[in-house]
This record gives C-alpha cells, sequence and structure tokens, in this order.
C-alpha cells in the first residue's frame, strides 16, 4: 500500500481509561508542557463540549501547537490531566485517545482515490463495508466532494485536498477534532470554501473541535469561543464579539491588531486625559499615573467644518480597502505619535493634505494601566 502519512488521524479508537466527572468531551485540568527554553506552557485548563468549536489564538511561537500535540498525545505533557468524552486519556498513546489531530498541510495517499483515502482509518479498524461505505458518503457530503469520489489526489485543487483529508478525520467518528492552523496554506480564493466545509464537516460528526490560527478572521469564523494563549498561559477565553469588544489586557489589544492607541495620564476624577481630549472612563488608579487609550477605528469621528468639540487632524492618505474606505490622519497637536485610522464617513470630501477635525466616542475606548 506504500507509506502511510503519518497525519495523527488514523486507527481512532474508543477503548479508552477510567470515567472522568465531567461532561465535556475534551476537558483539560492544570496540563503543562515543556516548550522552548522557559518554564512552558502552565495550568492550562480548557473545557469544551460534543458540538462545540474552540480557536486558540496567539503570536507565532507560543506554543498553540505544542498545545494541540499534547492533547493528542503527540508531544509530552509534565503535569495536569486530558479527559476525553469523560475517559482519562493522559497515560494513553495517540491512537487510543478518540481524538483526530490534522496538520496544517494534510498527507493524501496518492495511490488511493478520495473515497479509498476517507475509508482508511476505517479499513484497519476491520469496519464493515456497508459501514464504511454509508461514513464515506456522509463525510464527502459534508465538506461538498460527492461525485468524486473516484478522482485520484493529483487531480484535486489545493482546496480539496484540504477537504479530503477533513472527510477523512471525520469518517473516524473522533470525540475531538484538533485542527492546527488548518487554513494557513491556502490561496485566498480557497479560503471561504475550507471554512464552510470545517463547520459543516464538524457539525455532521457532532465533535468538539479546537483550532489553533494566528489569524483572527479563522478565529471569529470558524469558532463560538476564542482562547488568547500568552506567556504560556490562555488569558483570556471568550465569545469573538466579547473579545473584540472587551480585551481583558493590554498585550490581549495589541494582539487583536485592530485597537489604536494613544498614551494618556489619569486626572483626579478618574477620567483619563490623551491627545484625543478627555475620556471618561472612569478608573480607580492614582491621579498623575500613566495610562493606554485604546480604541477602534470606527470609534473616530471625522468632520470636516470645524466643529469645537473635535482636535485637528491632517489628512495624511485616503485608503480604499475591501471592507471601506479609511483616512490616515496626523494630529496637529501630536505630530510626534503615530497616526491614526479612521473610517471615512460616506458623505465626506476630505483629501490627501485637508485638515478635519476628529473625535473620540468613548464608548468604543478602553484603558488599560501603562
Amino acid at each position: 500500500m506504500g507509506r502511510t502519512p503519518h497525519d495523527g488521524n488514523l486507527g481512532v479508537t474508543r477503548d479508552l481509561a477510567a470515567p472522568a466527572s465531567n461532561d465535556g468531551a475534551l476537558v483539560v485540568e492544570r496540563l503543562a508542557v515543556p516548550f522552548g527554553a522557559g518554564a512552558g506552557l502552565t495550568e492550562v485548563d480548557l473545557d469544551v463540549c460534543s458540538g462545540a468549536r474552540l480557536a486558540i489564538v496567539g503570536p507565532s511561537g507560543v506554543g498553540k501547537t505544542t498545545l494541540l500535540r499534547a492533547i493528542a498525545g503527540l508531544g509530552p505533557a509534565t503535569a495536569g490531566r486530558v479527559f476525553v468524552a469523560g475517559r482519562d486519556v493522559t497515560a494513553l498513546p495517540p491512537e487510543r485517545r478518540n481524538v483526530v489531530y490534522l496538520h496544517q498541510t494534510p498527507v493524501l495517499f496518492e495511490h488511493l482515490s478520495v473515497s479509498e483515502n476517507v475509508a482508511f482509518p476505517l479499513r484497519i479498524r476491520r469496519t464493515p463495508d456497508g459501514v464504511v461505505r454509508a461514513r464515506v458518503a456522509d463525510a464527502l457530503g459534508a465538506v461538498r466532494l460527492a461525485g468524486l469520489e473516484r478522482r485520484a489526489p493529483h487531480a484535486l485543487s489545493g482546496g480539496q485536498r484540504h477537504r479530503v483529508a477533513l472527510a477523512r478525520a471525520i469518517a473516524a467518528r473522533p470525540a475531538v477534532l484538533l485542527l492546527d492552523e488548518p487554513l494557513s496554506a491556502l490561496d485566498p480564493a480557497l479560503l471561504e470554501e475550507v471554512r464552510a466545509s470545517i463547520v459543516a464537516a464538524q457539525q455532521e460528526s457532532g465533535a468538539a473541535m479546537v483550532l489553533v490560527t494566528h489569524v483572527l478572521d479563522d478565529a471569529s469564523m470558524l469558532a463560538d469561543n476564542v482562547a488568547v494563549l500568552l506567556d504560556g498561559r490562555l488569558v483570556q477565553h471568550t465569545t469573538p464579539r466579547e473579545l473584540f469588544a472587551h480585551p481583558a489586557s493590554l498585550a490581549i489589544a495589541r494582539l487583536l491588531g485592530v485597537y489604536q492607541m494613544l498614551p494618556g495620564r489619569v486626572r483626579a476624577d478618574g477620567s483619563v486625559e490623551c491627545a484625543l481630549g478627555i475620556v471618561p472612563l472612569g478608573t480607580s488608579w492614582p491621579a498623575g499615573s500613566a495610562a493606554t487609550v485604546a480604541f477602534r477605528a470606527e470609534a473616530l469621528r471625522v468632520v470636516t467644518n470645524g466643529e469645537s468639540c473635535t482636535v485637528p487632524a491632517r489628512v495624511m492618505a485616503v485608503r480604499h480597502r475591501p471592507h471601506g474606505a479609511t483616512l490616515t490622519l496626523q494630529l496637529e497637536s501630536a505630530p510626534q505619535l503615530p497616526p491614526l485610522e479612521a473610517p471615512l464617513e460616506p458623505f465626506a470630501t476630505a483629501t490627501t493634505g485637508t485638515l478635519v477635525g476628529v473625535m473620540l466616542d468613548p464608548r468604543g475606548a478602553r484603558v488599560f494601566p501603562a
């Protein structure tokens, strides 16, 4: 049959260890994983129910793949426990954990057809032919590849190859599906195709899904909840909407990449003063202490009629983007600060070099200790 590709999604079984008390499909308790030269990952806790989708995000090199591999049993853990479908699998090898781990670059058997690639983990477990045919049909239907059963892998597009590997993963009916940067190698034209297939396949299988990514668009579109991994720990675990609206720390706001930041100073009444004026977000920090005001572009309002409550700014550039046009602004009173990005209002007539007024909506601002 040729050499077996080692992509971690073969030979999944269900003969697991003693049951745990928690009902989550995947429960990770205080897991510690060696990583790099430092302390590694410490006290990682996760609870993902059947049918739920969790994205773990963080900068490159923070240990996201290391965590997935430890959950799958493909990498070491020095402390903590992993439960799958209510059973402790901490000491079990990968093939007995009821977990599928799918690499970011899936490997197919080039000498097998699409259907036989998908059927492979079932064949090696001697699954009856009727069950194999039904599962292969269900899996290929979920990833929108029905009709391509006899095609050879070399005749597939990149997106189709990803979907075949995903179908093979869900055909094994794991309790937990782990995806490692599933969209990182795809052209932009294929992203929507594979995103939709991932969600459909996971819903068809009912597995708990955990994916790691550094692309926040992927996390927000694919997951019900997002966990942020920074400095060896999960530092925030919430919905995508809540994460983008209320990052728990300045480090998380920076990671999100959608917040602009200005230095500020706490006033006696707890408000914070910055180059855009006074932000009336009451703090309990000492008066005079340094703070950082973070806000998204949509929290800025640009006007050209010189309203007295605005701060003067010069338009440095007008940028037309797929999701709307923005202005690049330099504050007249603070030329040493980085330029700001603000939406180009539908009726704004600002052009490069125009002097405008800019105002910060405090409802869209967050204040952090500097």
